[in-house]
């Protein structure tokens, strides 16, 4: 079989590393993504992310225009001024969260070996002389002190992988619509060190907070099936991984575990969380 696009070998990896990596470009190799909009597109035809699917079990979708309004009340300013203030905070987060996204992507590379696969916008902060990245905020320091602690049983597979569902052999197993989206890194752990053996997802999240106290205190849940399930990001997290799990146990890898990075100042926490594929599998 022809090397798929994107193929690349890592000295010394486990044969399963290499096998999924290939297996992986080779079965999704016909999606395409688009910056602009950012749009997935399958033979013509645009696909739901998994970001938008998960935000369709938010009970009550945040109303920018009527939450300004009452926050104006409450605060002053004009509900313009307080719109503008949260695009604008949206925006540096969204902003931070791309680069540290890069940052996290090619130090993965440049660990694994393939300096060449650093990212162009990353390429300022490498010491080729040193193999180092140099991380100047302090979310790229705390990707740094994950990359540095993780164990050497884990392998990397990909990072940055688009993927898309409706691909197991089992029809009534596919969920009714397809669904596209892009984990950040997949790793292989061979199981020396004691850590489950088989394949982990691993999100990047760059939140100031993960829960919302307020939904826990006032019982706000997400829609049936996840009605057990509190509205806040950690719970439209775990849909996420699960729908990238459900698109990667579809060609037959079966995963480990599923897991949130959360990049604090300097410092992460490793969040695990639950395994939702079956009630996706029954549900979209």
């Amino acid at each position: 079989m022809q090397e798929p696009k994107g193929m690349f070998y890592v000295d010394g990896e486990p044969a399963a590393a290499a096998q999924a990596r290939r297996h992986v470009l080779h079965e999704f190799q016909d999606l395409e993504f688009y910056d602009e909009g950012h749009r997935y597109v399958l033979h013509g035809r645009q696909l739901p992310s998994v970001t938008n699917v998960a935000h369709r079990f938010v009970r009550e979708p945040f109303d920018e225009q009527k939450q300004a309004a009452r926050y104006a009340e409450r605060h002053g300013q004009t509900p313009e001024y307080w719109i503008q203030q949260w695009r604008q905070n949206s925006f540096r987060a969204t902003t931070l969260g791309t680069k540290t996204h890069a940052y996290g992507e090619s130090l993965g590379y440049l660990r694994a070996g393939l300096p060449e696969r650093i990212c162009p916008s990353m390429q300022t902060q490498y010491m080729p002389q040193y193999r180092f990245l140099a991380p100047i905020h302090p979310k790229e320091e705390a990707v740094l002190k994950f990359m540095s602690e993780l164990p050497t049983s884990m392998h990397l597979v990909l990072n940055e992988a688009k993927v898309y569902s409706g691909k197991n052999p089992d029809p009534d197993r596919n969920l009714r619509e397809q669904v596209s989206g892009t984990f950040d890194m997949l790793y292989y752990c061979d199981g020396t060190d004691g850590q489950p053996q088989g394949f982990h997802i691993l999100d990047y999240k760059t939140n100031a907070s993960l829960v919302s106290d307020y939904n826990r205190r006032f019982g706000r849940m997400l829609l049936p099936p996840f009605s057990h399930l509190t509205e806040e990001d950690l719970s439209l997290y775990t849909i996420q991984l699960s729908l990238y799990a459900l698109m990667l146990q579809d060609i037959g890898l079966p995963i480990a575990s599923r897991r949130i990075v959360w990049l604090c100042d300097s410092e992460y926490k490793l969040v695990p969380v639950d395994d939702l594929t079956e009630q996706l599998r029954q549900t979209l």
